[in-house]
């Protein structure tokens, strides 16, 4: 049974199998990354499965009613917080679900354990926070939702100044009691990336970040991008699904693809920011598909960029 491993994972991230050990050796060694593929009359019974949500999914991102369900969403995680005595566990968002059928390599996996995403994931980021956010002393998340990212990255840097913005007080008042019961340097603030606040200014020797959270905006980022070029952060990381990315003649790359569009997810981020870097204007660093995902689409791809001086 093959495993994902050191090699894999130096692929995945587009590094050195020596980075990846010094870096993330202690996750990897600690989980079982075994899987198997997916093959023969079972591939053509997850395809159909994948067909079947596509034609049937009636979930519109960016539709206002999301955001009550966004708010009610991180709403549950702050009670379970609560509830739990300040359980940092109960931060896991709902939609990392365990799963033992993903994406991996443009095939279809079938892995031992279940939580096999959530601790690839875990990898990734361990991997982009060490990476990427050493010098800056303040950082930014836009769309933090539960904070779960802001709390891994305050136990490697707890010196940092960390703020988690996002369009729903749910998840604010969750990121600000996160930091009152874990005594962290952590803050969170409301901001709509669609119609970002002039008044909330990034300071200086500072790194913003997404997670998932620009694909929500369905293809309304110009504005969030004109702030950033006004507020000049150091340094912008994202880790988002990026449709120019697939191969249009692979067969799960094109149903990943019409699942994209059914959704809504944004489109045209990466040409956009490719524009940008043609006027000179910006700096793209990194893009790389991580060829990783869940069932229906490869949802963790890195980008990383500068404003130019």
């Amino acid at each position: 049974m093959p495993k994902v491993g050191f090699d894999d994972f130096a692929d995945s991230l587009g590094t050195t199998s020596e980075d990846i050990s010094r870096k993330c050796g202690h996750i990897i060694n600690g989980v079982d990354f075994d899987y198997e593929i997916i093959d023969g009359d079972s591939r053509d019974h997850v395809i159909l499965e994948v067909l079947m949500k596509i034609e049937a999914d009636r979930q519109t991102i960016g539709a206002k009613e999301r955001q009550e369900t966004w708010n009610n969403g991180w709403g549950e995680n702050l009670k379970d917080f609560i509830d739990s005595g300040y359980d940092l566990k109960m931060l896991v968002p709902r939609f990392i679900k365990p799963n033992k059928i993903m994406r991996y390599k443009q095939n279809y996996i079938r892995s031992v354990n279940k939580d096999f995403e959530f601790n690839y994931y875990n990898v990734f980021r361990e991997w982009i926070f060490m990476t990427y956010f050493k010098d800056f002393r303040n950082i930014y998340e836009f769309g933090c939702g539960t904070g779960f990212n802001l709390v891994a990255l305050s136990k490697l840097y707890p010196d940092k100044n960390l703020y988690g913005t996002d369009f729903v007080q749910s998840s604010v008042d969750l990121v600000n009691k996160i930091g009152q019961a874990h005594n962290l340097r952590l803050k969170g603030n409301i901001f709509d990336m669609i119609n970002p606040t002039e008044s909330f200014k990034i300071q200086e020797n500072s790194l913003i970040f997404t997670i998932g959270s620009i694909e929500q905006l369905a293809g309304k980022f110009e504005d969030f991008l004109q702030y950033l070029l006004r507020n000049r952060p150091g340094l912008c990381v994202h880790s988002e699904p990026i449709i120019e990315l697939y191969d249009n003649d692979n067969l799960l790359d094109y149903l990943a693809v019409k699942f994209h569009q059914k959704r809504g997810y944004t489109q045209g981020f990466l040409s956009r920011l490719q524009e940008l870097e043609k006027e000179g204007r910006i700096e793209i660093i990194k893009v790389k598909r991580l060829f990783f995902g869940n069932l229906f689409m490869d949802g963790y791809n890195l980008l990383v960029w500068r404003i130019l001086k």
